[in-house]
């Protein structure tokens, strides 16, 4: 109630009052007749009172409203702040204004710094021939359409600067209701360091897959509470499953895979982790080889367990590695081991051999016997050690047994036959010494003692048969005139060997012209493999 309406309900009450004073006090009918008259100071009070009643309740729904306006005048203010601070915002940060064809009409602070042309350069401009903006799949046209259908697009875009340099930035288009008819607000985000971490992530992890690829190493997490159990893709490779084919979501699915001697050991290992911490396990796998049979693989796996929230087990992470060419490697250096220690013992009882059977007349043919037959168990050794103990080549044993009889001579003397191949290694020192004691026979009996004389010799496969014949031939030497009667150490020697050792048969024939010998031998146990790398 505004103050005119005070001072009216005030003169009212007044007037009221002096009307009381100045008629008397009225009569009021009551029962039985009798009239009940009011005072005329009662009617005087009325009337002072009534204004200050109205006042009172004037004042009251004066004080709400004061309160209401002082709220709804400080929320305005908090959005005129707000609206402030938006407004600094919107102009620092790289917002432009168009039309619907591109025609920039505002172009913001945050604009000029990140692509470096001026508003005045801008305004007026078509922003994407200005930036040389190159869109994504689908062009700018479907760029448009999905504004035009959803009032605002989000998306990458390539944009070119002032000065010619590329960058990238996250668009996010506004369509404008109300105002201008299709104007566009574009907000821009320079995305140019965000794409390059992206690139060198992506380069990293190509890198890393490379090189669990080349290393044949596959990650894998088990989270014990859930038995959930995952693995990279490179486990494929590792286990010989297809790329992205089924892959074990427990751990007994992933015990599966594993060589059944080698689980319960594997299991255990997981288990055991889970209170130490770390795991470490060595086993197998049998999987698709390339001949289309099984083939044995060694898997070394290491892991850790890693923090779980509060009251709970966390996950194990780890790497499952192919190591079996090192496994291969520390099984060849135990065998070679012993071969070593046997083919030691197995000199060393030669060697006593040929001291107790080698006679002469004098020491010194004593010494030169011993010599070339302990020289011929060194070169055959020289031969493996080349080789790794794979084989002995059979044309540099047969050098390395006629050329110190030879001379400069050799090549005309002497004529090898028979296709290249590699003696096995339990037969390089018995036929070696074979060797060695037929070419000492023709230095000094037979064809190699005579200027004229010449050695032959052939070797051919019997695959048929399984069999491996060499023929020594000499001719030119010392005419033969009837078998020798007794045995020497060396036709002992060559007997034994062939026939003992390899598991073969020889014979001698004694002709004219000069000595025979045919070495019948068992393929399987003298050739390690033929030129062409199979197993004879």
């Amino acid at each position: 109630m505004t103050t005119p309406s005070l001072i009216l309900a005030g003169c009212l009450g007044l007037l009221l009052g002096l009307l009381g004073l100045l008629l008397g006090p009225p009569a009021m009918p009551a029962e039985g007749g009798q009239a009940i008259t009011l005072h005329p100071m009662l009617w005087f009070g009325l009337g002072l009172g009534l204004p200050f009643l109205v006042g009172a309740g004037t004042l009251l729904r004066s004080w709400q409203r004061e309160k209401t306006l002082r709220a709804e005048k400080l929320a305005l203010e908090a959005r005129l702040r707000m609206v402030a601070e938006l407004s600094h915002a919107f102009e620092v940060s790289a917002v432009i204004l168009r039309d619907a064809d591109g025609t920039v009409r505002h172009w913001s602070t945050g604009c000029e710094r990140l692509f470096g042309f001026t508003a005045a350069e801008a305004i007026g401009q078509r922003a994407h021939e200005l930036l040389g903006t190159r869109f994504p799949d689908g062009g700018r046209r479907a760029v448009q359409e999905s504004l035009a259908a959803a009032g605002e697009w989000q998306g990458e875009l390539r944009h070119r600067r002032c000065g010619g340099t590329p960058v990238v930035v996250a668009a996010h288009w506004i369509q404008r209701h109300g105002g201008a008819a299709g104007a566009v607000v574009e907000v821009h985000a320079d995305a140019t360091a965000l794409k390059a971490a992206e690139a060198a992530l992506r380069a990293g992890e190509a890198r890393l897959r490379l090189a669990q690829e080349v290393a044949g190493i596959g990650t894998w997490e088990w989270d014990p509470e859930t038995d959930r159990f995952l693995w990279s893709p490179e486990h494929s490779t590792l286990f010989g499953t297809a790329p992205g084919g089924a892959a074990p979501v427990t751990l007994e699915g992933f015990l599966a895979l594993v060589h059944p001697d080698d689980r319960a050991a594997v299991r255990a290992g997981a288990w055991r982790a889970l209170e130490s911490g770390e795991y470490e396990a060595e086993f197998r796998i049998l999987r698709a080889g390339r001949d289309g049979g099984e083939e044995t693989r060694w898997l070394l796996g290491r892991g850790r367990r890693m923090p779980g929230p509060a009251g709970r087990v966390g996950p194990i992470l780890g790497v499952h590695m192919d190591f079996t060419a090192r496994k291969e490697a520390e099984e060849r250096q135990s065998l070679l081991m012993r071969e070593v220690d046997h083919r030691a013992k197995n000199a060393l009882a030669v060697v006593q051999a040929v001291l107790r059977l080698t006679k002469a007349d004098t020491a010194q043919e004593f010494g030169r016997a011993i010599e070339g037959r302990v020289a011929a168990l060194a070169r055959a050794q020289t031969l493996l050690t080349e080789s790794r103990w794979m084989g002995a080549d059979l044309n540099a044993m047969l050098h390395g047994e006629l050329d110190p009889f030879l001379g400069n001579a050799g090549s005309t003397r002497v004529s090898f036959d028979g296709p290249p191949l590699t003696v096995a290694p339990m037969a390089a020192q018995p036929l070696s010494m074979t060797l060695h004691e037929l070419a000492t026979n023709a230095a000094k009996y037979g064809s190699l003692s005579a200027p004229g004389g010449a050695l032959e010799l052939r070797w051919n496969i019997d695959q048929a048969n399984d069999r491996l014949r060499l023929r020594w031939t000499e001719t030119g030497g010392p005419r033969i005139a009837a078998p020798p009667t007794g045995r020497g150490f060396g036709s002992r020697v060559i007997r034994t060997t062939i026939h003992d050792q390899l598991g073969g048969e020889v014979v001698f024939e004694w002709q004219p012209d000069g000595l025979v010998c045919l070495m019948d031998l068992p393929l399987g146990r003298v050739v390690a493999r033929t030129d062409s790398g199979r197993r004879a």
